[in-house]
């Protein structure tokens, strides 16, 4: 197995020892890296499409190969340049390359060529050769379904001596599980999990599609076009199926946040999070599509914001917080101009205009008479204060923890939000929500999966167990229901406190969106 250590991103060796953890420099080499890990699995998977369809002596392979060998030679000093798939997520070394809505879709076809010959990981050293690059895609690509060991075969026979082939970590880990039992009696994982696979592939997709016909729209709307919603609507109608079917998997993916993408990622989740509560308390489904629909665009107007105030890294001014308060107003004038639609439902444009008001009127804009929030309104109002906050932003890199997010959102109800409305948002995403860190009595550490479904285990969700009391990784990363009884009238396990994400410089989504 190789070395598990970062790959380097220059030829200096010690500079990754000299770069303090959550310093400055330390986020500028994790973006560097982060990037140029990205760029690797677009060019293998542009590789990898180009000689399926044109063979691998066609000129047109040329470019992603010496990318590919470009990016390795960046990444990989003293060691091999290692990409994995695990859990739907693709890794870096041990490094969880996060997934954007641009870059969504060519990952999931990235980990869907891998997941089907059964390969669990791509091991490039930097001597690797074009030759060689060219001869591995072709024997990939003709590679049948679940061929692993027939294409690492084939390998060794071509003589490829530079690019080798892993196993799936979690064939490799077998021998720490039985029959999905990990560790210490850890409950198994539940059954369905082909269904499961399927409806949260299915789910990441609609996400991807509407994270990119809300890009398509926010484009066009700065440059004043057309706004075209039959790819939004037909994105937020895929994703209703999928809530009537699993609410809690939709539900995880709006963990899948990405600072530097903070407004388009933003709308996408206050879209399935204002669907999810409006599934709660009782709307039909045409009605879930509609509010779904009006979420989504629910923050249009910010197209007229200046991108320099928009993706301001610090606090605003209070120039600057005036002209982001024109964006209410700014986005039901783009909705009532669009030509692209021939009516504009009223509660997109109630919604745009609303949605920072307050329940009693005391947001903005500042009206002279009374005005009462639309029903569309109160409810994505909730939706979108809860993802603001648990979000990093450009400005505040790390999110807020959403039990902390919770208790403010409670202590402004009645004033911000509909109380009713806010009780039954609490009900939807759990006392403890989905995505949030916690430390059980046996000092293990666990992620929130799916909040409890009956009101006498609130805080008893079902987690997913990430690390042991000794602080060592767990892999694979057992499921494990908190409501399971010991047999004297106690639990197995229980939770002792929240944890802030922070203190383990975590990201909790790659554990939530695997179930």
């Amino acid at each position: 197995m190789p070395d598990s250590h970062d790959p380097l991103l220059v030829h200096e060796r010690s500079l990754t020892g000299k770069v303090a953890r959550g310093s400055e420099a330390g986020d500028i080499v994790d973006q560097q890296l982060h990037l140029l890990g990205t760029q690797l699995v677009s060019q293998l998977n542009v590789l990898l499409r180009t000689v399926r369809s044109h063979g691998g002596a066609n000129t047109a392979v040329d470019r992603p190969v010496s990318s590919i060998r470009t990016l390795v030679g960046a990444l990989g000093h003293d060691q091999p340049v290692a990409l994995r798939v695990q859990e739907g997520f693709v890794f870096l070394g041990e490094r969880h390359l996060k997934i954007s809505t641009q870059v969504m879709p060519i990952f999931a076809s990235f980990i869907d060529s891998l997941a089907a010959l059964g390969v669990g990981g791509v091991i490039l050293k930097r001597t690797a050769s074009d030759p060689e690059l060219r001869k591995f895609a072709e024997l990939f690509v003709a590679t049948l379904p679940g061929g692993f060991d027939d294409l690492r075969t084939r390998l060794v026979a071509a003589g490829i001596e530079n690019i080798s082939l892993e196993v799936p970590r979690a064939a490799r880990k077998q021998e720490f599980a039985d029959g999905g039992i990990a560790r210490g009696g850890v409950a198994a994982a539940r059954g369905g999990g082909n269904d499961r696979g399927q409806v949260r592939q299915r789910a990441r997709s609609a996400y991807a599609r509407a994270g990119s016909a809300l890009a398509a729209l926010n484009t066009n709307a700065r440059a004043g076009g057309t706004l075209h919603f039959r790819q939004a609507k037909r994105a937020i109608q895929n994703i209703v199926d999928l809530l009537l079917k699993d609410p809690a998997t939709v539900l995880g993916l709006t963990t899948l946040r990405a600072h530097d993408e903070y407004t388009q990622n933003h709308s996408v989740n206050v879209a399935l999070l204002s669907m999810a509560l409006g599934n709660r308390v009782g709307y039909t489904r045409l009605e879930l599509a509609d509010v779904g629909l009006a979420a989504l665009f629910h923050d249009l107007g910010k197209c007229a914001v200046p991108l320099e105030v928009l993706n301001k890294p610090a606090e605003f001014t209070g120039a600057e917080w005036a002209i982001m308060r024109t964006h209410p107003s700014e986005g039901v004038l783009a909705l009532l101009g669009s030509r692209g639609i021939l009516r504009v439902p009223a509660r997109m444009a109630a919604v745009s205009f609303e949605h920072h008001l307050g329940h009693d009127g005391s947001g903005y804009p500042r009206l002279q008479r009374p005005w009462k929030q639309s029903l569309a309104s109160r409810v994505i109002a909730v939706a979108a204060c809860y993802d603001a906050m648990t979000s990093a932003r450009v400005y505040r890199r790390e999110p807020l923890p959403p039990p902390n997010v919770l208790r403010y959102m409670l202590s402004r109800s009645g004033t911000l939000f509909e109380p009713t409305l806010l009780k039954y948002f609490v009900t939807c995403v759990g006392i403890i929500p989905i995505g949030t860190l916690v430390l059980l009595d046996t000092g293990e550490l666990a992620v929130v999966l799916r909040p409890a479904t009956d009101k006498e285990h609130t805080e008893r969700p079902l987690v997913r167990i990430i690390a042991g009391a000794s602080g060592e990784h767990l892999e694979p990363a057992p499921e494990f229901d908190l409501r399971e009884s010991n047999g004297s009238g106690g639990y197995v396990r229980s939770i002792v406190r929240l944890v802030d994400n922070t203190e383990y410089h975590l990201e909790t989504s790659r554990w939530v969106s695997s179930t």
